[in-house]
This record gives C-alpha cells, sequence and structure tokens, in this order.
C-alpha cells in the first residue's frame, strides 16, 4: 500500500536516530515506586502479594488490596540486565526442554538461584493466582512454581471465543467466568484472610480505564505523519500498564507522554531525527528484551514502528459507571476478547484495519519460539496481509527472552531485503 507521495533522500545512516520524548526518563520513578512497593508488600506482615500474569484482570488484586508481582516483567527485567540466557541454561539443566517458554525458564532459573530483584528475581507471594486467557503455559509453570515454594494457587480456565461463536455461548462463557471470580474472591478469603471491598475494586476498574484511555489517547497521536512516538519508547512505556493499571503514578507518567506527543503533532516533529520518516512499519509479537536496539537500528533505514498490537492490547476498555455485577461481567468478557486472544479471521481483520489507520509501508511478524499464542497463523496473516494490503510483510524467527536465537548478522541481512522490497513498492 504506497502511502507516499515521492522518495525522501538517503541521509547519512548515522545521523538518524530515534528522538525520545522530554518526559521518557519519567518511567525509571514509576518502575521505582513499583518495585519499592512490592518489596515494601512483601516485607511488612500484615501486607499480602501475589503473582499473576498477562491477562489477569489485576483490578481484582487491587479490591483486596493485595500487590501483584509478575514473573514474566521480571523475567524482561532479566533480558534487559543481560541475566536471561544464564538463567534459561540454569532451568534446561534442571531438566527443561530448550522449546519451553523463555519467561518460564528465565522464572524457573531466577527462583532456583535466587538472583536479586533489580536483575530479574522475584519475592515469594503469599498467593499464585493465573489464567489462560493469553497463554495455557502459565497453568504448569505456576502450578510448579506453587509446589515447590509451598504457595496456594488458582487457576482461572478463560473459554476461547472461536470463529463462529454467536452471543448466547458467549453470555454463557462469562456466567462461567463470573462463577470463577466467586470461587477465587473465597479462595483469597481462605488463605489471606482478606475480603473483597467492592467500592475499592470498581474504583481501580475506573481508575484503569484512564490509564487506558490515555494510552489510546497516545496511539491516536502516532497516526500522525511523521510519527511522534515509535515502538522504540512503546516497549518501555507501556509498563505501567501490564504490572500497575490505574496506579496514580502510572496515570501522571502517560498524562506527561501524551502532552510531549501532542506538541510534537501539533509541530509536525516526528520521533525520527530531522522528520526523515520514510518507512512507517507495524511489528507484531513480543520485543526482543535482550536487544532493545532492535527498535532503535529501524530508524537507520528512515523506518519507525508506529504500531504494535502487543503493547496496545494492553489498553482494553475497561467498566466505567457499572454496578457490581455488571462490572464483574465486564472483566469477564474482556479477558475472552483481547487481540491476543482474538480467531484467526477477527486478527486478519485487525491488521488489516491497523495498516490503513497507521497509513502502514511493511510490517514485521515476530515468530517467537517460545510463544505459541503470537506466533500461530502467521503465514496465513503475512498472506492476508500482503495480498489485502499489497505491502511487504517479513517474518522473524526468534525469541523474546533468548537471545541465542537472535544473530544480528542474520538479522541485518534480512531487515535490508526487507528494507529494499518497501522502496521497490514505493515506485
Amino acid at each position: 500500500m504506497n502511502w507516499k507521495k515521492a522518495a525522501a533522500p538517503s541521509p547519512d545512516p548515522e545521523n538518524i536516530r530515534i528522538n525520545t520524548v522530554p518526559h521518557a526518563g519519567d518511567l525509571k520513578s514509576v518502575m521505582i515506586w513499583y518495585l519499592l512497593m512490592g518489596k515494601l508488600y512483601t516485607l511488612l506482615p500484615w501486607k499480602k502479594t501475589a503473582w499473576t500474569c498477562a491477562g489477569f484482570p489485576v483490578e481484582l488484586l487491587w479490591g483486596f488490596d493485595i500487590f501483584p508481582l509478575h514473573p514474566e516483567n521480571m523475567a524482561t527485567v532479566a533480558a534487559a540486565q543481560k541475566q536471561s540466557r544464564r538463567l534459561i541454561e540454569h532451568a534446561e539443566s534442571m531438566g527443561y526442554s530448550r522449546d519451553l517458554c523463555s519467561y518460564c525458564k528465565t522464572n524457573f532459573g531466577a527462583v532456583d538461584t535466587g538472583i536479586k530483584t533489580t536483575l530479574g528475581g522475584i519475592a515469594k507471594p503469599d498467593i499464585i493466582t493465573c489464567t489462560n486467557t493469553i497463554c495455557d503455559t502459565h497453568w504448569k509453570w505456576f502450578q510448579i512454581q506453587a509446589e515447590k515454594l509451598k504457595v496456594p494457587i488458582f487457576v482461572f480456565d478463560c473459554p476461547k471465543i472461536v470463529s463462529g461463536t454467536d452471543e448466547r455461548t458467549i453470555e454463557g462463557y462469562i456466567n462461567y467466568m463470573v462463577e470463577q471470580f466467586y470461587d477465587f474472591f473465597e479462595f483469597v478469603k481462605k488463605h489471606t484472610g482478606r475480603e473483597l471491598n467492592i467500592d475499592r475494586m470498581i474504583k481501580a476498574c475506573e481508575e484503569s480505564e484512564r490509564m487506558s484511555a490515555l494510552w489510546r489517547d497516545i496511539y491516536e497521536c502516532r497516526k500522525s505523519v511523521p510519527s511522534p512516538y515509535s515502538s522504540a519508547e512503546t516497549s518501555a512505556s507501556f509498563f505501567p500498564l501490564a504490572v500497575m493499571p490505574g496506579k496514580k503514578q502510572g496515570i501522571r507518567f502517560f498524562e506527561k507522554i501524551r502532552s510531549d506527543i501532542r506538541q510534537r503533532v501539533e509541530s509536525g516533529e516526528g520521533t525520527l531525527s530531522g522528520g526523515k520518516e520514510r518507512y512507517r512499519l507495524l511489528f507484531e509479537g513480543i520485543p526482543f528484551w535482550y536487544r532493545m536496539r532492535f527498535m532503535y537500528d529501524l530508524a537507520k533505514y528512515n523506518a519507525v514502528v508506529t504500531y504494535e498490537p502487543y503493547t496496545f492490547s494492553f489498553a482494553p476498555r475497561k467498566p466505567v459507571g457499572r454496578d457490581y455485577a455488571d462490572t464483574l461481567r465486564e472483566v469477564a468478557r474482556i479477558m475472552m476478547d483481547l487481540p491476543y486472544s482474538y480467531n484467526l479471521e477477527k486478527r486478519i481483520e485487525y491488521f488489516t484495519q491497523a495498516v490503513r489507520d497507521y497509513r502502514i509501508d511493511g510490517v514485521i511478524l515476530h515468530e517467537n519460539l517460545s510463544c505459541r499464542p503470537s506466533s500461530a497463523g502467521m503465514i496465513d496473516l503475512k498472506n492476508a496481509l500482503r495480498d489485502n494490503c499489497g505491502i511487504p510483510v517479513l517474518i522473524l524467527q526468534c525469541d523474546m527472552n533468548d537471545p541465542r536465537a537472535y544473530s544480528d548478522a542474520q538479522m541485518k541481512t534480512r531487515i535490508e531485503s526487507f528494507i529494499e522490497l518497501m522502496k521497490k513498492n514505493e515506485k
């Protein structure tokens, strides 16, 4: 799909860079707050913590004043700190397969070695809870760790909305999920002594929607040409949505970021230095946490990732102004209807619309070797986008947390070939 009027000149690649927004550095204080609060809740005997996972409605935990600890998030910390490979290899030495989820193995290695939190370690929780909303590995992974740590576990069974599922069936699924919510509330009361504060939970949902709305506004701004914000920054800045939805620290951070981005849009300034944007990309999949320079390196080719379904999926519309019963039903619906749970038909429609909305010139699909849910159907998705939108689509076989699956030389060759395809598509 040719969105460009004319090809831009080719400046010296070394002079092109990503310009981060002025308040990008404020994320550090948000992360410090989260880590310190996690430490505080772990140390104080009257406070409670829970391990949880992507796709789990953290707002339920806020309703009990239980602090969420995220093994997946801490696994990304380990990768960023160049610790994930040794932790993964440690887990493999324990007998776990190379093909197993690299988040899971990073966590196994972190717990078994007792690595400190700043390097990707995680404290023992009071309870463990997970769901198969996004990933079926969570069930067995968390069960193994619950047995190892001698911690009670609650697992949600989330039905899948496959192609052709009618609304009556979906309503039945919602009823099934709501029944599990009540079971979960009893589980929490039994093992922590905590009662659900309904007003606190509903308030948490409302504040979570406030945060999500800010993130969706940021993505609306990213439709501008040139793009004011790229995945080089969103891959880090979506952190509050994943681990602390609704908390004021994250809300204030997003307000500052949105203000920065709006100023760029008003002035016609893009994220690339000198406004040298030439190719607008969509990147699908979990980033390479051990090689975040990948997103910045794309700038050398005048390319900007302007949309990622992965980071956007953490900001669904949350229930606001609902009573207790309706809030639970909406939370259940959200758990079953996230972009990473879409069936192939809906996924193709979703991606096709994103290509149009964000004026995408090319798509990069990360076929994540240790994440089946994010990789399933990628060949069909690639063919559909290529045929429907007339743009190049590149599939990269890598891994989110295992650097052994990444080669700088091979990546450079493939990206340069992909850039050439987009260049030919301009003509």
